[in-house]
């Protein structure tokens, strides 16, 4: 199935960028990857990513076996259209593409016989996406980001910034990896005249507009998880929390790592999980949600989920068996109204424990612009490496006895 713009229950799946990803090892991303499955009607992923990520192409290729640990099945997702994966419309295949990213010398290129083997598993379930739009998007965010932070003042900072946006607009197309090479050039030539802060804000800004670019002409959703203490927003609507407690295997990472995409293929078709999905789609469009819709359908679809999982780990696998039986933990879903402030709705479902204290795992699917967030964040360094700056120049004014015991430089990238 093709990802439709503009269609909320399409999900692009930003974890498995190899840009900059949290997620580097096939147990965790696969974890995330069925997670986000599970409520979303389709993933949507991209050639780049399913060529360049090392943990991903494991769980793809077929060739490495499955361990108690985690399973590579997830081509069974592309099969069952589950995951989409989209595809630049300038490249017939995926072998093309490695090739020219061969030549070009970008990171962690695939062997030909993975990028063919791609080609097979892929074919009939690919989705073409426009990459002069991206690649003119990724440019001009990048750029445009960039510009937003040089501030007045004529300092390293600012230079080092006006020269990086005064280098990306003569690169036409603009490659990340080009980007990179820039950067590590600019600190060893410069070393003495470039602002460190600045070159992490380059950085920093080239990752954010390479994760959003595509998404942002697909005009869907974006699936970033994260780890985070459990979350206190209530249920939209006046329902009560407690009402929407589920069983905590269904976001545990340990169960999700191991459970079958067979499993995860035949809970895509129950009716339960359409209300659900179909409950999710209305938030990010900013529609009112249905709590009693929503949460008897996540009630009865985690019913059904629990069965499939107790039948794929019966006599195969005891330790998945017993997290999935594990009442000690329980999950809460949590949707959130459309916040004034970034312009992106949050729906978040996160892992609360009782008995003993994992991690908080959240869904973060967020709704379009991206920008007033980053936005934010981005004047947030800005302003605390301004603030370094200003001490490092009170520092050195200061008598030797009254400086203080340490002081953190201004060409070093905040805590």
């Amino acid at each position: 199935m093709s990802p439709a713009a503009g269609n909320s229950t399409h999900v692009f799946l930003s974890e498995t960028e190899h840009h900059g990803s949290t997620v580097t090892d096939p147990k965790g991303l696969r974890a995330r990857i069925v997670q986000n499955a599970l409520f979303a009607e389709r993933l949507v992923i991209t050639d780049s990513q399913v060529l360049h990520n090392v943990a991903l192409r494991s769980l793809l290729d077929g060739q490495t076996p499955s361990t108690p640990e985690w399973r590579a099945d997830l081509a069974e997702l592309i099969s069952s259209g589950m995951l989409v994966i989209v595809r630049r419309d300038s490249a017939g295949s995926f072998r093309e593409i490695r090739d020219e990213h061969e030549a070009r010398n970008v990171v962690d290129v695939p062997t030909e016989e993975y990028a063919e083997l791609m080609d097979e598993i892929t074919e009939g379930h690919i989705a073409p996406y426009s990459v002069d739009k991206v690649s003119e998007g990724f440019k001009r965010r990048t750029a445009d980001r960039l510009t937003g932070l040089i501030g007045p003042p004529d300092d390293s900072y600012s230079r080092t910034l006006r020269a990086a946006v005064e280098w990306i607009h003569g690169q036409d197309p603009l490659y990340y990896n080009s980007l990179r090479g820039w950067i590590e050039e600019r600190r060893r030539a410069t070393r003495g005249e470039t602002s460190e802060v600045a070159l992490e804000a380059v950085e920093r800004s080239a990752n954010w507009s390479f994760r959003t670019s595509l998404p942002a002409v697909l005009e869907m959703p974006v699936a970033w998880g994260t780890v985070r203490t459990p979350s206190t927003v209530a249920l939209q609507g006046d329902a009560p929390q407690g009402e929407l407690a589920l069983p905590g295997y269904a976001l545990n990472p340990f169960v999700l790592a191991r459970l079958p995409a067979g499993v995860v293929n035949e809970a895509v078709g129950l009716e339960s999980r359409k209300v659900v999905v179909d409950q999710f789609a209305k938030a990010h469009s900013g529609r009112p949600v249905d709590t009693d819709a929503l949460r008897d359908g996540v009630e009865d679809f985690c019913m059904h989920l629990q069965e499939a999982a107790v039948a794929a780990f019966r006599g195969l696998d005891a330790d998945a068996l017993a997290a999935v039986r594990d009442e000690r933990v329980t999950a809460r879903l949590h949707v959130s109204s459309s916040s004034v402030a970034t312009g992106a709705l949050d729906t978040a479902i996160g892992l609360l424990s009782s008995g003993f204290n994992p991690a908080s795992l959240m869904l973060n699917l967020l709704s379009m612009p991206f920008d007033i967030a980053q936005d934010k964040k981005e004047r947030k360094l800005k302003k605390e490496s301004e603030r370094l700056k200003n001490a490092w120049r009170l520092e050195k004014q200061l008598p030797e006895h009254e400086k203080l015991l340490r002081i953190v430089s201004p060409t070093e990238p905040p805590e």
